[in-house]
């Protein structure tokens, strides 16, 4: 059952995620969800902004490893197809997010505190905005699960902080606080703990205020104008995801989370 929160206010279509007990990890109907209400608020004319944000002191925890684990067997033993039951289902939709929010014709800003993390990490930087809490900590730790990141983020990523930033924070896996967010340019405004959602409400009035068509002329411009073959990357990124499901060190990742130990990782 997904946990998802979605209202209109005054305008403001706010999605929240509500797996606190989890640190609002991604299970698949979870993402499922998120999709349809992307969509559905990018649709609404009463809509005039999209605020991602959350229940609980994360933003996400990115995919829940626990289904994972519990996935894994079933994987190995047929029962589960991993393409088609996973990767042309989660992946998929983790894809479709950013592909809303770019076509989106209405500002869509992430309110992140606490972890951003994987899968939540690239939901912040699919989006056109962040507004972080000092609180706030971002990483990719795919690298050290046997897993490859989605959402876009192998193209967005280094267009928001550059290359060798991007290299750094996927290659090492390591992660960084919202300061170092800030200094690099992946966060926008940078607040106080409890002040997110009010900082993420008055940068979208703010935005909401000004002409409408050209705000959405202005979003046109500056992706076509960083664009190159964006479906290409994400093309790569499903297939990559695909290769590495069927490798040992996904399964030792698996293994090593159920067991509670460092991994050990053989690079096959």
């Amino acid at each position: 059952m997904a946990h998802l929160l979605y209202e209109v206010k005054d305008g403001i279509g706010w999605i929240r995620f509500n797996r606190p007990e989890v640190l609002n990890a991604f299970d698949p109907p979870e993402v499922r969800r998120l999709v349809e209400v992307l969509q559905e608020a990018a649709d609404d004319p009463e809509v005039k902004a999209i605020i991602i944000g959350s229940v609980g002191k994360a933003f996400s925890a990115g995919d829940d490893l626990k289904v994972a684990m519990e996935e894994y067997p079933q994987i190995k033993s047929g029962e589960i197809h991993p393409i088609l039951d996973i990767v042309e289902d989660i992946t998929e939709n983790l894809q479709e997010i950013p592909r809303i929010i770019r076509k989106a014709r209405k500002v869509v800003i992430s309110c992140v505190r606490g972890h951003a993390v994987g899968a939540g990490f690239e939901v912040a930087i699919d989006s056109d905005l962040v507004v972080a809490a000092e609180s706030a900590i971002f990483g990719f730790p795919e690298s050290n699960a046997g897993m490859t990141i989605t959402g876009g983020a192998s193209q967005l990523l280094p267009l928001i902080v550059g290359l060798n930033k991007a290299r750094e924070l996927v290659l090492t896996g390591e992660f960084i606080d919202a300061a170092e967010g800030y200094r690099i340019g992946l966060v926008n405004k940078l607040v106080k703990d409890g002040e997110e959602e009010a900082a993420a409400e008055e940068l979208a009035r703010r935005i909401m205020s000004r002409a409408p068509l050209a705000t959405v002329a202005h979003k046109r411009m500056l992706q076509r104008g960083v664009d190159s073959d964006f479906e290409s990357a994400l093309e790569l990124e499903k297939q990559t995801i695909t290769n590495l499901i069927y490798t040992e060190d996904y399964g030792e990742a698996i293994s090593a989370f159920a067991e509670k130990r460092p991994p050990k990782f053989k690079g096959r």
